[in-house]
């Protein structure tokens, strides 16, 4: 490893010492990243190392955090990124002013959550939560009943397509916004590479974080078992599918109502799953009649359902 080294007499030396350690330090971090995952693993194996490096790049400074109060910047993880760059923090941002804290989060959550359906699709995320999602083949058909599902709560949220959206589209969802009052300066569209698999997840606690493989289970590779003495037909078990792959992303206690590829409707972040369930009921209405029902955990109490 060669490095340079010159002094400027218009520089005093301190700055010259933090500059340098500013460039040197990433790099050294970066050479020796690999030796420390290669080498001896903890009670966690391979996926858990003894010492991680990460390897961040400030990408930009935002309008601000999650409280205008709050200053914040967006970074790169450049491990993945010369890998796949992938994923919101490497999207190419087509329209719109600057991105803010909240903006990034729930870009995410929307691309995230509507990366699991294989058909074309069309999530709304407002807060993280997913409030309406539609697979249909006419992307502005799922739109629109991805709206439906709460109109409310899509006002001012994200929306979402794993597909192409051309210029028609756009220019067929611009009037669409319009008639929900929204306001089209603050539109932002962002294109999206699909991101890989098989990373950690981090989690930031007091003193330390938390690691975790990311949750990139697919119905696929789970073994479905019937537990009810009527087997259900194809349809309901497409339905149930699918409202399972929508409440995967929805908070704790999470519900979802699911019908013909179409959120109905969804209860999410209350304490008791009992508060869940009856948002969910209240939001799908008697659209509720044969669908499918998903919740994020064991609801223990039959009298849920009466």
């Amino acid at each position: 490893m060669q490095l340079s080294l010159y002094h400027s007499p218009n520089i005093t030396a301190s700055v010259t010492k933090c500059a340098l350690q500013d460039r040197l330090f990433p790099f050294v971090a970066r050479r020796l990243s690999p030796i420390k995952c290669c080498g001896a693993t903890g009670d966690g194996g391979d996926k858990f190392p003894p010492s991680l490096t990460l390897p961040l790049s400030l990408k930009s400074t935002l309008r601000c955090g999650e409280n205008p109060h709050q200053k914040a910047a967006l970074y790169i993880d450049k491990g993945i990124s010369l890998i796949n760059a992938g994923g919101i923090a490497n999207a190419i941002q087509h329209h719109g002013k600057e991105m803010s804290y909240n903006n990034y989060l729930d870009a995410d959550a929307a691309w995230n959550c509507v990366s699991e359906f294989k058909s074309p699709t069309c999530v709304i995320v407002k807060h993280t939560n997913p409030c309406g999602v539609a697979s249909r083949q006419d992307i502005l058909e799922a739109y629109r009943l991805a709206v439906k599902a709460d109109p409310i709560s899509a006002y001012g949220g994200i929306v979402a397509f794993n597909t192409t959206v051309d210029e028609s589209h756009l220019n067929t969802l611009k009037k669409d916004l319009r008639s929900l009052k929204g306001s089209l300066k603050d539109l932002r569209i962002l294109e999206v590479k699909k991101s890989g698999k098989g990373v950690l997840s981090f989690r930031r606690i007091s003193g330390g974080w938390l690691a975790q493989e990311s949750d990139d289970l697919t119905p696929d590779d789970i073994k479905f078992s019937v537990m009810s003495e009527r087997v259900p037909e194809e349809t309901e078990l497409h339905d149930t599918e699918f409202a399972w792959l929508c409440v995967k992303h929805v908070k704790s206690n999470a519900i979802v109502i699911a019908k013909n590829n179409c959120m109905l409707g969804m209860g999410s972040g209350q304490t008791n799953r009992l508060e869940s369930l009856r948002i969910a009921f209240r939001k799908a209405g008697e659209s509720a009649k044969g669908a499918a029902l998903a919740s994020d955990a064991f609801l223990p109490f039959g009298k849920n359902f009466s």
